[in-house]
């Protein structure tokens, strides 16, 4: 596998989890916080360089990825988390990233660890981690497939177009990140500051060559409310061998 850098989106508040502290520190039930499993993951798929954007309860966020990541991390401070579109924290983190592969993590997400791998060796200028699901609720992030090439991502695919759910795992090679880089820019200068990133790649998918890493249906959930979380449980508990032992200290 190529070398590539791992941004964690960690800035916002997820205010329906509670909005008291960052959603990706909260316990899930007698599980480990989500983020817990997202940095033992990426050792675990043998993913080195770690930058994680932070906004809400950044201290939080920061200290407990310092005391759990065995490496040195990188931390972006992204003060327009509570205003702008989390396309604004993808921008921060290429800004940061130049010439590099960005496998872009949602920290409100547990997925098996083999699905970073997966989607960080998939073909393409930008690489999507794809559930196939025929039934998809309203806030889904739904894609539209033709094969492993991905035709839409958005929540307004219409169902009968939509093949499955958006995992919160992308990558994005630097042609990507290019082109990601200067729609962010259009967006911002015409103040056009309250999309998801997403958007920035359905609005690039002519541009680019974008392709879909199939995720199994028991490797990957996300937690929006506390509703969610026996979905995480029972991910955790399927797939629980296979974070096994890393360099990531047990919380």
């Amino acid at each position: 596998m190529a070398k590539v850098r791992a941004a964690v989106l960690a800035a916002g508040r997820g205010v329906r989890m509670g909005g008291r502290q960052p959603k990706t520190l909260m316990p899930l039930g007698d599980d480990e916080p989500l983020l817990h499993y997202i940095l033992r993951g990426l050792k675990k798929a043998g993913i080195e360089d770690l930058l994680v954007v932070t906004g809400f309860g950044a201290d939080a966020v920061q200290g407990y990825v310092t005391e759990q990541w065995s490496d040195d991390a990188t931390f972006v401070f992204n003060a327009r988390w509570a205003s702008w579109g989390n396309f604004h924290s993808v921008r921060m983190a290429l800004d940061q990233s130049p010439g590099t592969d960005v496998l872009v993590v949602n920290s409100d997400v547990v997925v098996n660890p083999d699905v970073y791998k997966r989607t960080a060796e998939a073909a393409g200028d930008l690489a999507l981690a794809v559930q196939r699901r025929p039934k998809l609720e309203a806030e889904d992030m739904r894609v539209e497939l033709d094969g492993d090439r991905v035709k839409q991502i958005s929540k307004q695919v219409k169902p009968a177009r939509s093949h499955g759910e958006y995992t919160g795992v992308s990558l994005l090679r630097p042609a990507a990140a290019t082109r990601y880089l200067d729609t962010a820019t259009n967006w911002e200068w015409a103040a056009t500051t309250d999309r998801y990133y997403e958007d920035v790649y359905n609005a690039i998918l002519g541009d680019v060559d974008v392709r879909a890493a199939f995720v199994r249906g028991d490797e990957y959930a996300e937690v929006d409310t506390p509703d969610d979380v026996p979905a995480a449980n029972s991910v955790i508990d399927t797939n629980r061998d296979a974070w096994g032992a890393s360099q990531v200290q047990s919380a």
